[in-house]
């Protein structure tokens, strides 16, 4: 878990000093976020269902030339019930075509890890096309947003099996006109499963603050 975690926060270190240089050299737009997530898990393994709620801390950082994109996301926090308790670690790295300036087709992993206090991690991992849009609601000030992803291929580590998964994530973002900071305030809900029935439904609210440069 540890281990994932230095990964995962490496790699994130990595992207926002690499977004800086590409800013530097121009005909780039970078962007880094921060903020918390209030999650809601699901979860059903044969007979036994089980709900746990917890808090995360999210970050992210996206890179964008011309019309292609990249986002990278991850997450980590806790979730508890009154007789289970679960570390959460979530990310996705995903490469992005501007198909319009309001529409954006996405293509890239996606995974979340749960671990539960003495037995070993229940890893989802997807490999997911998704579409994003775009819609202004107060043109340079408000924009609203939806995005949706499927997954073409899936797998779940414990029982390891194949899986299915798809989600989808809508919300506002707000501008404050002439400067770089934004507020994006976000619902989402993502599903993992077998072909047996077990699966995990996660919902989410997120809120998260943003600095975009644009060169």
């Amino acid at each position: 878990m540890n281990h994932l975690r230095r990964i995962a926060w490496s790699a994130l270190v990595g992207a926002l000093t690499f977004t800086t240089q590409l800013h530097a050299q121009g005909d780039w737009t970078v962007s880094f976020g921060a903020g918390g997530a209030r999650e809601i898990v699901h979860s059903r393994f044969g007979t036994t269902e089980t709900r746990l709620t917890g808090s995360l801390f999210n970050g992210e950082a996206v890179v964008s030339r011309h019309r292609f994109v990249a986002r990278l996301r991850y997450g980590q926090g806790h979730v508890t019930s009154d007789s289970t308790a679960r570390d959460v670690v979530e990310g996705e790295l995903l490469a992005g075509y501007m198909a319009r300036r309001w529409l954006q087709i996405w293509l890239g992993p996606r995974a979340r890890t749960f671990v539960t206090s003495g037995l070993s991690d229940r890893r989802w991992l997807f490999w997911t096309g998704g579409l994003s849009a775009r819609g202004g609601i107060f043109p340079g000030r408000v924009d609203s947003f939806v995005e949706l992803w499927q997954a073409f291929s899936g797998s779940l580590n414990r029982p390891a099996a194949s899986a299915s998964g798809r989600g989808v994530e809508l919300g506002l973002e707000a501008m404050l006109p002439g400067h770089p900071w934004r507020l994006r305030f976000a619902y989402r809900i993502e599903q993992g499963r077998l072909d047996d029935g077990r699966r995990d439904t996660v919902e989410g609210l997120t809120l998260t603050a943003g600095y975009r440069l644009v060169r």
